[in-house]
Parts: structure tokens; sequence; C-alpha cells
């Protein structure tokens, strides 16, 4: 089947209401149009009788996701406005009317065309890759498991996407049988939670969570066919861990900080009110071409705790023998979620990020966000200012702090759209690159200034390549040669 177009709706930066309204229709697509498809395989399509669409609404996966709806939407109602409410609610309703009185087989309805987006891949405000487009993803590969599911690697349309579904063998599964329950009821469970991660992750648009791209969920119990495998499709992101993070150039660690402290200040106040990550691990992250974005939600809660008065709404954090209490206001602790979540984003990014090869003139700026993230000291809208500063200091090269004529002066000979590509690179600290020393610099007097201060390096090459804060990306070189010609390059060698 497909799945039923989206049109985007201009809606004056009003966060919650967009979010309210991709989370009916996502809630509609999920309930009405659901399929009998796979998505590892292709397999021959059954033919349903036009009886078979009241079985829909009876099936284990529309319950559920009526339930999970009812809940999200109760999380975000107190944020929005009810007349708002009820306009989606009554466009929901009729969605759901039309569907039933479909004339095509089943629940099937059919997208005229796939908009794309300008990364190849379809834009979620508008189109989302249904069942049938699934099964057009090429060169699937096993790349990894968790707790519950298990994600593959696959082409679509010449892009890279992650496919994901429940781990049969998982660890999930694997301990709920150990509790005297059947195979097919813990799948059922556990696809439960890839359900909900769809509905969650569609409901939080912003920069930093991951880009859910299509979904196929069948109406049946999963029978061991892949056609009734629930399967979720997404952007791919580069898995992170300590090494990788720690081995990383500053500006780089910058970004994620900067990244992981926006998605707070969103979450804090989210389409769906208050967000807790409650097992907050670098493992629920990913990189996609360098950003920081948030990929799984299994463990998210939402709102407030609830409270009697202040001494209900204290917050111990045993990591660090600390301990900070928030208001009760109108029966919610305020502020709770946020801090918790800010604790441990220090705990896990930004508190060792952060300080490691920083720029001398901003490592006082670094202290303090330090010290706002270990003592909560800062909310997330001050940290994210905060950061903002520290960011555009870096891109516009303040901490240079050049005040002399001379420190302007170039030194280096320049040799025009000249290059010397594969040769003489050498390793060395915080490269971009594992097999070059690959720097960005704010000039070509900055990459004089680092290359005089190594011995090793005899000039470097400058490209027209940038960095996330615009930044030249330049190539150390440790011997010279006759160059060669690149119109996209400048050699620049380094007087004897």
């Amino acid at each position: 089947m497909a799945f039923r177009r989206r049109h985007k709706r201009t809606l004056d930066n009003v966060w919650y209401i967009a979010g309210s309204c991709t989370l009916f229709f996502l809630v509609g697509n999920l309930v009405m149009f659901q399929s009998y498809h796979g998505f590892v395989e292709n397999s021959d399509k059954r033919k349903q009788k036009p009886n078979d669409i009241e079985d829909t609404y009876n099936s284990d996966h529309s319950v559920f996701v009526r339930e999970l709806s009812n809940e999200l939407l109760g999380a975000s109602i107190g944020n929005s406005e009810n007349s708002q409410y009820f306009v989606f609610e009554g466009r929901m309703r009729k969605l759901m009317g039309n569907t039933r009185d479909s004339t095509h087989p089943g629940i099937r309805l059919t997208v005229p065309h796939l908009a794309l987006g300008p990364d190849g891949l379809p834009s979620v405000a508008d189109n989302l890759l249904d069942c049938d487009h699934i099964d057009n993803i090429t060169d699937q590969k096993y790349i990894a498991s968790g707790w519950t599911k298990a994600v593959f690697k696959g082409m679509y349309k010449g892009r890279p996407v992650a496919i994901k579904t429940v781990d049969a063998g998982g660890q999930d599964i694997k301990s709920c049988m150990e509790k005297m329950v059947s195979f097919e009821e813990c799948y059922q469970r556990a696809s439960h939670k890839i359900i909900k991660e769809i509905l969650v992750l569609q409901a939080l648009p912003h920069e930093n969570v991951i880009k859910v791209i299509g979904f196929c969920v069948p109406k049946q119990r999963y029978n061991g066919d892949s056609n009734t495998a629930v399967v979720m499709v997404t952007e791919l992101g580069e898995t992170i861990d300590l090494i990788k993070l720690l081995q990383m150039s500053w500006e780089d660690r910058l970004r994620i900080s900067y990244d992981v402290t926006r998605l707070l200040r969103f979450l804090s106040s989210s389409p769906l009110g208050s967000i807790s990550m409650n097992d907050f691990r670098r493992q629920q992250f990913v990189l996609v071409s360098g950003q920081l974005k948030l990929s799984d939600v299994d463990d998210v809660g939402f709102g407030e705790p609830s409270c009697a008065d202040d001494t209900n709404c204290i917050v111990h954090f045993s990591s660090a023998n600390f301990t900070k209490r928030m208001a009760c206001i109108e029966g919610k602790c305020m502020g709770y979620n946020e801090q918790r979540n800010l604790f441990n984003a220090g705990r896990h990014f930004t508190t060792f990020l952060l300080p490691h090869g920083a720029p001398v003139l901003l490592r006082p700026h670094i202290d303090q966000l330090v010290e706002a993230y270990e003592q909560l000291t800062m909310d997330s809208v001050q940290l994210v200012s905060r950061l903002g500063k520290v960011v555009d200091m870096y891109t516009r090269g303040w901490y240079l702090n050049r005040s002399s004529p001379h420190e302007q002066k170039l030194e280096f000979t320049v040799h025009k759209e000249s290059d010397l590509p594969g040769q003489f690179d050498y390793r060395c600290r915080f490269s971009m690159s594992g097999g070059g020393c690959t720097l960005s610099v704010f000039d070509s007097l900055e990459a004089e200034s680092i290359c005089n201060l190594d011995p090793d390096c005899k000039g470097f090459v400058m490209t027209n390549q940038k960095t996330w804060t615009g930044r030249k990306i330049v190539h150390l070189k440790n011997g010279m040669a006759k160059p060669s010609r690149n119109k996209e390059t400048d050699l620049f060698v380094k007087p004897p």
C-alpha cells in the first residue's frame, strides 16, 4: 500500500502546532493505512476482501497506536490551544472516515508522486516511504543490534538509509520469554516499542532528532514471515563512542556540545511537553554528516513529575554526590526533566569534550560552561546562548587576539592554484583525517602560525573547503616537490 501524502503547512513558527499537526497525521497513517508487506524480500501481495477493512480497526497494532496516541496527545494538549486541538482532531476523524469509505481493496491508497528533499530523501513533512518503497531499498546489510532492535543499512535512490526492525533473537525477547511469555506475544511487545519510536520521532521536529523516512506496520501479528515485521526507515547515522569523540578536532567536539545543548533546550518545551531522557547514554545518538542526532527514544518520559510541595522535587545525582531541588508549581516539579537532562549531557558529552584542546583565550568561557553543566547553575536557554557566543568567537577568529601589524604579515611563499596531492602527508594531533594532518583555520595567517610551531611542517595546502563554522581546511605537508596544478587549492611554502 502507499501512504496518504502529507502537505506541509506554514504555521508562523509555532512549534507545538507543527508538532501536533504532524502527530495527528502520523496517527492517521499508522492506524488506518497499515499494509501487509515486507521489507527484506519482495513477495506476492495478498488480495484482501473489502470487509478486511474492519479487521484493521481491531488489530493489536491499532489498539496500541490509539492508546499511545491518547497518551501523547494528552501530553501535548497542555502546550496548545484547545481550538487547535479540536481542529486537528476533526481533520483526523474526517481522514479516518474517508479511509473507511475507500473503494480500494483493503485499505490500500496510492501516493501519485514521491517528493524528494534536497538530500535526495523524502521530506517528512510531505511524504514517507511506505511498504512498497521500503521493498525497493537495495544493498541491505546488517550493522548492529541493541536490546530490542536489529539495524540494517541500505541504499534508496542512491542515498544511504537505516532500516530498523525487531531483533527476533535479541535480549528484549529473550528476557520476555524467560517470564513464560510466548514468542509471539514477546515479539508483539517489542514491535510496539518501534511503533512508539515512529510516533515520537515524528512528533519531535528538530534538526538534532533523527529523521524518519518511512515505515511499514502490518495489520497482522508477526508469524516469522518478513511480510509481518514492523519496520522503520531513518537517516543513516554513524555510531559514536568515547574514543571516537576524543579523537575529533576541538571544532567538531564544539559542534557536538552545541548540538546536544540545543536539543535539550528543545526537549524542555517540546510539542509533547517537557521530555525526560530516562536512560541517557551516548549510544542513543548518532552522527549524520557530522551533526549529532537523537536516534533512540525507547526510554523517554513525558511531562514533569507530580508533587505536593518542593520536598517532592529533589533530584539526587549519585555519580557526583550532588543534589538539587526544584520548585513545585501547580502540582508539577518545574524544570525537573531539564535539569536531569543537562546534568547527564554534561557527564556524557560537554564536560570532557569542551576543555580538551580549546584555544587559550576561549578557556575561561569554556570553564564557565563546564561548571554550569556540573553544578546546574544555568538552564538550557542560558547554555545555548553562552555556547552560541563561543561558537561566534571561534568563527570570527577572536581567540587569535591579533594586535600588532607584524602578526598580520604573510611570511610563506604562495604558489597559486597548486597542490601536492597524496604527497608528504603525515599524522598530527587533532587532525580531521586519519591519513594526514588536516586542520581547520581562520585564515592563512593562522595556518602559517601552526606550521611554524611544528618542526615537521614544511608548508601547507589551503583548500576552498569549509567546516560547519565556515573555517577553511588546510593540509600540512612535511616535504616539498614540484606541485601539480589545481584550481581549487593554493600551496604555501615555509621559508628556509
